[in-house]
C-alpha cells in the first residue's frame, strides 16, 4: 500500500482570506504581545483599505501544534502501512503454498481452498479500507481544530489592526505576486504557538 504522505496537508490554510469589515475601530481592550510588534507595521493600503498576508506553506513549518500532530499521524499511517504489508505477505505465502498443493488435492478441495482465500482477500481489502477512512476521519478532525485556532488568531489580528483583508498565498494560490512588506506569517506563527503553549499549560489546572 503506497505510504499516505498527505496526512494532515494543510486544509486549514488553504484559501484563507476574511472579508473586509465594515467596522474598522481597533479594540481598545488588547493586550500587548511580542507576536504583534512588527504587524502594525506590514500593513498595506490605500485609501483606508489595509491588507496583510500569511505564507501558508511557511506557516505549518513554523506551527508547533500542526507539526506535532503532522507527525502522530504520519506515525499511525506508517503503522498502518506496516500492518498491511504483513497481513498481504501472509495472503501471498498462503496463495503460493496453494499453489504447490494444488496438484495433489481434489477439485473440491482446489475449490474450497480457493474460496477461503477469496474470503480472506475480501477481508484484507474491507480492514485496509476501513482503517484508510478511519486515518482520513482523524485527520479532518485534526484539520477542524487548527482550523479554529487560525481563525482566532486572524480574528484577532484583523480586529486589533484594523486590517480589511488577510490572503492566503502558496505556491499554486490564486494570488501570484505579493509584496513582502504584508507578510505577518512570522507574527501569526508566533501567537498559534503562545496560544498551544497557554492551553499546555493550563490543562493540568483544570484537570485537578
Amino acid at each position: 500500500m503506497k505510504h499516505i504522505n498527505t496526512v494532515l496537508t494543510i486544509v486549514l490554510i488553504v484559501a484563507v482570506s476574511y472579508l473586509f469589515i465594515k467596522d474598522h475601530n481597533p479594540s481598545t481592550g488588547s493586550k500587548e504581545n511580542n507576536a504583534s510588534a512588527d504587524i502594525g507595521e506590514k500593513m498595506g493600503g490605500q485609501a483606508n483599505l489595509k491588507i496583510a498576508y500569511i505564507n501558508s506553506d511557511s506557516l505549518v513549518t513554523k506551527y508547533d501544534l500542526h507539526k506535532e500532530l503532522k507527525a502522530k499521524l504520519e506515525a499511525k499511517a506508517s503503522l498502518l502501512e506496516a500492518d498491511l504489508a504483513g497481513k498481504s505477505r501472509t495472503f501471498q505465502e498462503n496463495v503460493a503454498i496453494l499453489q504447490q498443493q494444488a496438484p495433489t488435492l481434489t477439485q473440491e478441495q482446489l475449490q474450497g481452498h480457493q474460496m477461503d482465500l477469496q474470503q480472506t482477500q475480501q477481508q484484507l481489502q474491507a480492514y485496509a479500507e476501513a482503517k484508510t477512512r478511519e486515518l482520513g476521519l482523524e485527520e479532518r478532525k485534526l484539520d477542524s481544530i487548527l482550523m479554529v485556532d487560525l481563525e482566532l488568531v486572524l480574528e484577532d489580528v484583523k480586529t486589533e489592526f484594523g486590517i480589511d483583508y488577510i490572503f492566503s498565498y502558496s505556491q499554486g494560490s490564486s494570488l501570484l505576486q505579493v509584496n513582502e512588506a504584508y507578510n505577518i506569517t512570522d507574527d501569526v506563527a508566533e501567537r498559534l504557538n503562545q496560544m498551544n503553549k497557554a492551553k499546555k499549560e493550563k490543562q493540568p489546572t483544570e484537570e485537578e
